[in-house]
């Protein structure tokens, strides 16, 4: 019988079939990997050497009239980092290395990280309170604070609405401080404690622009900018110590005359605002740079050229090996504009010179105080063309810091975007002694007068207002955003209106005592004094203000309230609000636009102003005599209904209303209805008021609206003040100086600019601006040289002949002292000190408007700015001081 072998399993075999079936899998996946999906494993490897880098183009330049830079792009050595996972591992040694390098060449890190420490901030490029806490938002979500913030409420209101969610996560983002900010960064981006605060934060710039620039595909990070020749020669002669680091060249955004027309010509800085509008452009809303303010910011689309960009093969260390793919980067279009560089200088230069003097001798004119100026501006236009020649101010800044990150200081910033008022305030009280002027009361109380707590910021105790305009601010443009009284220097408007419609002749007369009625109210002209008899010529050199309101007064019973405007309009001193004319002088810059006294204007200026003290009034439940009233709040509140809401707008429109139409409009019935209304409805003004005290609550605003403001709407005195430059007459320095460019010219308005001509890269003409035609004023030229005679004798023998007295060219002018404010002495200012003129007077080629603000008179200072230009522009050597 034969016997079966018997198979026994034994731990070994066991352990082999194991062992078997392991290496079998291994096998099997390899030749999976290596020869399945071999090309597919070869190209993902391959592809992430592969990187697409942008090139930024060079802006295009920016010229003056003669060909000279303002504006340029110079190439600038650019230290970068490439970021590779080889390379990552060694991140902080590398990036340790690179500091010191940097920090003993005497070279800075790029930075435009708004986390700031010592002490813990940020700082966001803006002055306004709203628009730094949506940036601070928008800094918190681009690097995901809000998600665990967002998660947390879903598990306490698990249905809350998208829009609830979003304002209460961001008010929790608001809520989270710059060091928690910055202690959450440093977690996620694995940055040690260890480090040194400061290096703590050099290293998270980095890590933090690597974070930002994923957002839009591969970008390098510039790690410091516009760094020297030798130090970039330094860190190439050691990239190979250095993973992930290498040299480029970069266009870099130069102003080679400083802050020389800064004012005009803008700067460039990082994208702070619709993000959506410049994505859609192309732009990279994260690291871009785009032009702000100024010809920078107006002609962004011309300026900044298109970006090209390589494909290149980097190896395990971040190097560049190859260039696979290149297009070109098209530099932007070169601007050309209108302004004389030397000129520009000379205005700038003069006006320095000038408001430092009237700081250091602040009592030297008669009735003025001049220790705060601090500010000014001066124009000067081609009378023939409408081109701006020079557009100078003080204070201004320097557009170069903002070139490269890091160059502006903390300080700077701080004076810039976010002055402490407080400190500047006090010391203003202090070294002006203002305190005196409020008897009874401390500094810390008239500190609150000039520079309030800004209320309208929820919860704030440190911001404060500059209430009387009284700060000076370099990134105002002074000559395009200030709305100013002309004071004397709109004379010659009221001029051309008499004569035109007849009402005076060049030989009409007045006896000047140096006083006026105004229906029974005398106004008196201390500091003219009587001039005796003027006819219009004197009357314009001598600056006869009661010859002048007896011009309005004529004008008035002749045709009307509206026929000064009807004069002013037609100079571009303001638009007829009822038109469709466009409110602008043509500048390619924003620009305000102000406008003369008119009854409709006044109306609308009156129903506003009047509106508010109504409801300042009622809230405080007591009038301007001490007489007591029910209160009731007509201001806005956050927890305001709908139907509350709209009944406080009826009340406030009807109250308008009241102001502008008089007792037409003026309905008892209609006030009583809708107070009862109100004070059922509203939580904030719920009361019972009974008839005796509805009835005085009535009372009260109809003595404010009818007896108080619609009166005074109807007062002779309104087109009597308009006439000598004062009451409604609000303007900006460019609108004056088109007005005088066109009185010179014989009466032809031109739009006015300051770009000459766009030109491409090689320098051919891409469009040339031509002069353009805004308005024929139609005024006689018999009329206009009775007028430019008046003006002649001002700079001869009137009240800047001390001025002109022996300047080899013929000039023609009209000085002016306008208020600044009812109040001015007692805050600390004084008047505005204005200019405005032409030259040759004969045969006119240049118009200029100086106005220095709290400079006093102006036949003093900003008559000598105006003849500084006027000798640059004409090359005389000798000035006369």
């Amino acid at each position: 019988m034969n016997e079966k072998k018997r198979f026994s399993i034994t731990r070994y075999t066991i352990l082999i079939a194991i062992m078997i079936i392991i290496f079998s899998t291994i096998i099997i996946r390899l030749f999976f990997l290596q020869v399945v999906q071999g090309a597919e494993y070869k190209e993902k490897a391959s592809n992430k050497s592969i990187k697409e880098i942008s090139d930024i183009a060079p802006r295009g330049q920016i010229l003056d009239s003669k060909g000279n830079i303002l504006a340029a792009s110079t190439q600038g050595y650019m230290l970068i980092y490439n970021q590779t996972d080889n390379q990552d591992k060694v991140f902080f040694s590398t990036m340790n290395k690179v500091f010191k390098i940097l920090d003993d060449s005497g070279e800075s890190q790029q930075d435009d990280f708004e986390l700031k420490v010592n002490p813990y901030r940020f700082e966001f490029r803006s002055d306004d309170e709203d628009t730094r806490k949506n940036l601070e938002i928008k800094f918190k979500r681009d690097r995901g604070l809000n998600e665990e913030l967002e998660k947390n409420i879903k598990k306490k209101s698990k249905n809350i609405p998208d829009d609830e969610l979003k304002v209460q996560v961001n008010k929790e983002l608001l809520n989270m401080s710059p060091e928690d900010t910055f202690k959450k960064l440093m977690k996620r981006y694995g940055i040690s404690n260890t480090y040194p605060l400061e290096q703590q934060r050099r290293l998270m710039i980095v890590k933090d622009t690597l974070k930002m620039n994923s957002f839009s595909g591969y970008k390098p990070v510039i790690v410091a900018s516009n760094i020297k020749k030798e130090t970039a020669f330094k860190f190439l002669q050691i990239l190979n110590e250095l993973p992930g680091m290498d040299v480029t060249t970069e266009p870099i955004r130069s102003y080679p005359n400083g802050d020389l027309g800064s004012n005009f010509l803008g700067y460039i800085s990082k994208i702070s605002s619709s993000y959506e509008r410049y994505t859609e452009k192309g732009y990279n809303v994260n690291s871009d740079y785009v032009g702000q303010a100024g010809i920078e910011g107006a002609l962004e689309d011309r300026l900044k050229g298109s970006k090209g960009g390589r494909i290149v093969k980097l190896d395990k260390n971040g190097k560049i090996t190859e260039e696979l793919g290149k297009k070109e980067s098209c530099p932007g279009q070169t601007v050309q504009l209108t302004i004389d560089t030397n000129v520009q200088k000379a205005a700038e230069n003069s006006l320095e010179s000038t408001l430092a003097y009237l700081r250091s001798n602040p009592n030297e004119q008669q009735g003025s105080n001049t220790s705060n100026a601090t500010r000014g501006e001066a124009v000067a236009v081609n009378v023939n063309t409408g081109a701006i020649i020079a557009m100078a101010q003080v204070p201004r800044y320097d557009p170069n810091l903002f070139t490269v990150p890091g160059k502006l200081s903390s300080e700077m910033y701080d004076e810039y975007f976010n002055p402490n008022l407080e400190q500047f305030g006090r010391k203003y009280i202090e070294t002006r002694g203002i305190t005196a002027n409020y008897p009874g009361e401390s500094e810390d109380e008239v500190l609150n007068e000039l520079f309030p707590i800004d209320k309208s910021i929820k919860n704030n105790s440190t911001i404060r207002k500059d209430v009387y305009d009284i700060y000076p601010k370099p990134f105002y443009n002074y000559a395009t955003q200030s709305l100013i009284p002309p004071g004397s220097t709109f004379k010659p408007i009221t001029a051309i209106a008499g004569l035109e419609t007849g009402v005076i002749t060049p030989d009409f007369t007045v006896d000047d005592q140096g006083k006026f009625d105004q229906g029974g109210k005398i106004v008196e002209f201390k500091s003219d004094g009587p001039q005796g008899v003027v006819n219009l010529i004197s009357a314009i050199e001598k600056s006869s203000n009661p010859y002048f309101m007896t011009v309005a007064e004529k004008l008035r019973n002749a045709l009307g309230d509206n026929i000064l405007a009807k004069y002013a309009w037609k100079f571009g001193l303001g638009i007829d609000p009822n038109s469709s004319v466009k409110a602008a002088t043509g500048i390619e810059i924003p620009e305000k636009f102000g406008q003369v006294y008119n009854t409709v204007s006044n109306k609308t200026a009156y129903a506003s102003t009047y509106l508010w003290k109504t409801m300042s009034v009622l809230k405080n439940g007591q009038d301007d005599y001490g007489h007591k009233i029910v209160t009731i709040d007509l201001y806005d509140n956050d927890n305001d209904s709908k139907e509350t809401t709209q009944i406080k707008n009826y009340i406030k429109n009807l109250i308008k209303d009241c102001i502008k139409n008089g007792t037409s409009s003026f309905d008892k019935s209609k006030y009583k209805e809708l107070f009862s209304e109100l004070t059922s409805k509203d939580v904030n003004n719920k009361r019972d008021i009974s008839d005796s005290q509805m009835n005085s609550l009535i009372n009260e605003i109809y003595s404010i609206t009818i007896s108080d403001a619609n009166a005074q709407l109807k007062v002779p005195a309104n087109i009597e003040d308009a006439a000598i430059g004062q009451g409604l007459n609000q303007f900006t320095p460019l609108q004056i100086v088109n007005y005088v460019a066109t009185l010179a010219n014989g009466g032809t308005r031109y739009k006015l600019h300051l770009v000459d001509q766009y030109l491409d890269t090689d320098g051919k003409v891409i469009e040339k601006i031509k002069p353009e035609v805004m308005k024929k004023t139609g005024v006689s030229a018999a009329n206009l040289e009775s007028v430019k005679e008046g003006m002649n004798a001002v700079n001869e023998n009137g009240t800047a002949a001390h001025v002109f007295n022996g300047f080899p060219k013929s000039t023609a002018g009209k000085t002016g002292t306008a208020q600044s404010l009812g109040n001015q002495e007692q805050v600390g200012r004084t008047d505005y000190a204005e200019y405005i003129g032409f030259a040759p007077s004969d045969k006119p080629e240049i118009a200029v408007c100086v106005v220095l603000f709290d400079g006093g008179h102006g036949g003093v200072g900003a008559a000598s700015v105006a003849k500084d230009i006027y000798s640059s522009y004409f090359n005389i050597n000798n000035k006369i001081k």
